[in-house]
């Protein structure tokens, strides 16, 4: 049976409990890597500001290595953030919590003008000023049948009767003007003394 990957179980369980987690068939110690990385990301989404080294912090505190807490960091970041964009979505993640913060403590300091620029911040990079994009139902669009055809009149050309046999026609009478020899004479050129002669100046 090959070994889970971590990722996927953490997206799939992370907050499970544990009886649900060990009924999974899940090696003890991936169980144990769940509910510490379950901390770490908790602690994370409630306190977007903290940085790299805080969180490692935290997560060494269940008895793993620097380099093991690094690791956990880095599945952390793909939970919190889309899986195909790791560093950006995480720090869009970031700046949206920073923003509702400002938000928040300037309601508590009843700053008004403050609330408005944080809101405005928010909605601006929201693009909640925007129209939605309309979807094209590129799944209802029908392919047209188009099938090849040889009759002119589809296009709005009037067909010309028995065009096959005039083609033949044409092309057995303009066959007899084909000229099939030439009769012609070699020019004598003593082509070196051309290209060899020296050029002078005043012929140029």
């Amino acid at each position: 049976m090959s070994k889970p990957n971590t990722l996927e179980v953490c997206r799939l369980h992370l907050f499970d409990d544990v009886d649900t987690l060990r009924r999974k068939e899940l090696a003890e110690m991936l169980v144990k890597r769940i509910l510490r990385i379950r901390s770490a990301y908790t602690l994370w989404l409630e306190y977007p500001r903290k940085k790299d080294a805080e969180i490692r912090d935290h997560l060494m505190t269940f008895g793993i290595k620097k380099s093991e807490a690094y690791e956990d960091i880095q599945i952390i970041k793909l939970l919190l953030g889309d899986m195909t964009e790791t560093s950006k979505a995480f720090h869009r993640f970031r700046f949206i919590a920073m923003v509702e913060k400002a938000y928040d403590l300037a309601e508590r300091k009843k700053d008004p003008k403050a609330m408005v620029a944080a809101a405005d911040k928010y909605a601006k990079y929201n693009q909640l000023d925007k129209e939605d994009a309309l979807r094209i139902p590129w799944d209802e669009i029908i392919i047209q049948p188009f099938e090849p055809t040889s009759d002119p009149t589809v296009i709005g050309i009037k067909p010309i009767a028995n065009i096959r046999e005039k083609i033949e026609g044409m092309k057995a009478k303009y066959a007899q003007d084909i000229i099939e020899d030439i009769n012609f004479e070699e020019v004598d050129m003593d082509e070196e003394s051309i290209f060899n002669a020296p050029i002078k100046l005043d012929e140029v």
